[in-house]
């Protein structure tokens, strides 16, 4: 679990980060056309359609309480909207405010490479950043002056648009940056859409609610390589030590199931539930999968309306979560609105239809390339559903499970979990 809920977002996820999936189709299509991933055209309607849940797609215990609207249409905005090309400057309190937005996609297509772009990304991001935190400190001066300053303009006329109402000082303290993510998630639900049905699967048997698969595209956009700055880890980013506790981690056979989706997804429900059991709520069971259990058991006697209004809103006083705490549960909620009205907003990929996968334990030690001749399944397709077997030639411990495709339903995922998740109290 990274530090961040946008730990594993450090670059873009590239169609290269798919693996073995068939992309040519996809490739070939609108949906992966440049005018879909980067140059999106969204209506206000449609925003307004999906945030009221206008085609009854969502269960009721994840219906967008009031205190959170203007956290949930902030980051839908990130994850449908703004690409990984635009820098959006806004108030981090009171994110229904926008003072502006950097638009780099002409850039990423004339820079000589990635790390050209970047060090112009970073600067040009600082230097609006100083001009806004300057134009701040000279209204702060003279709140109510007339001004012809292009950046205190665009200050006044964002704040003018709020509710909000706070002496100038207060809004200063609060600018910061957010990168888009639409394009990411894209790409991910590619492969998402592959695992979703087995991962609502685990999850449902374990008493989790599949809803709550959705977290991963929360996480690292789906990304099935994404590792963070920090050492956070696959599509669930464990770190080492919470990975260790569920999750077999071992060099010697050169195997980390944190890469796994699947495993790491029985791991993921594990911790939700054992958290759900603890904090008493999904919404601090959720916002526990960023922060840990710290300072949320004291929180779960409150109600659910002190929750949100206390806690969860962006505007709240005295909060004991940071700020990537207290935002995890509205973008968690953001991204489940985003990819149950993808229609509206990315469209439907042709990719492949998602094909029963199945756990299989291996009654003695074995080659991962020996595993894939024998059932007759490529390495790519192989290495694609078990990339936590790092080396295909290093034997395997016997009792090991890899993932297959399974064209019948084998009981073999059920027994896999009462194998291995008989401690399900833990």
């Amino acid at each position: 679990l990274g530090p961040s809920s946008l730990a594993a977002y450090d670059h873009p996820v590239t169609w290269a980060d798919l693996g073995a999936i068939n992309l040519g189709p996809v490739l070939r299509s609108q949906y992966a056309s440049s005018g879909n991933l980067l140059e999106p055209v969204i209506s206000e309607a449609a925003f307004n359609f999906t945030l009221q849940d206008g085609g009854s797609k969502i269960h009721p215990e994840f219906k967008i309480p009031s205190e959170l609207l203007s956290s949930v249409h902030f980051w839908l905005r990130i994850y449908t909207e703004f690409t990984t090309h635009h820098v959006v400057f806004f108030d981090r309190k009171h994110p229904d405010i926008i003072y502006g937005v950097l638009d780099f996609r002409e850039l990423a297509k004339k820079a000589r490479n990635r790390a050209a772009y970047e060090i112009t990304v970073e600067k040009k991001t600082k230097a609006l950043l100083h001009n806004y935190q300057a134009a701040f400190k000279r209204l702060s001066r003279h709140a109510h002056k007339k001004t012809s300053d292009p950046f205190e303009k665009q200050i006044l006329s964002a704040i003018r648009n709020t509710h909000h109402k706070h002496p100038i000082q207060e809004f200063s303290k609060n600018i910061g940056t957010q990168t888009g993510q639409r394009d990411n998630i894209i790409k991910g639900l590619l492969a998402a859409e592959i695992f979703f049905p087995k991962m609502e699967e685990i999850f449902s048997t374990l008493g989790v609610p599949a809803e709550l698969t959705r977290l991963s595209l929360v996480e690292s956009s789906f990304n099935l390589k994404a590792i963070s700055y920090a050492g956070a880890t696959g599509v669930w980013q464990f770190m080492p030590k919470s990975g260790a506790e569920y999750l077999m981690i071992n060099s010697a056979f050169k195997i980390d199931e944190r890469l796994s989706p699947l495993k790491s997804t029985v791991a993921a429900a594990k911790l939700l539930r054992r958290n759900h059991h603890i904090l008493k709520t999904w919404p601090l069971a959720i916002t526990s999968y960023n922060h840990g259990l710290r300072n949320l058991r004291n929180l779960a006697a409150q109600t659910t309306s002190a929750l949100q209004g206390k806690y969860f809103a962006p505007c709240s006083k005295r909060n004991p979560l940071g700020w990537a705490s207290r935002n995890y549960y509205a973008e968690f909620l953001a991204v489940l609105y985003a990819e149950k009205y993808r229609h509206l907003f990315y469209g439907e990929a042709p990719g492949p239809a998602a094909q029963p996968i199945a756990f299989f334990r291996l009654p003695h030690s074995e080659t991962a390339y020996s595993i894939a001749l024998r059932r007759g399944v490529s390495l790519f397709e192989f290495r694609f559903l078990n990339p936590d077997i790092r080396n295909i030639r290093q034997r395997l411990p016997r009792g090991f499970w890899v993932v297959l495709p399974e064209h019948e339903n084998s009981g073999h995922l059920l027994a896999y979990e009462k194998a291995k998740l008989r401690d399900q109290s833990r």
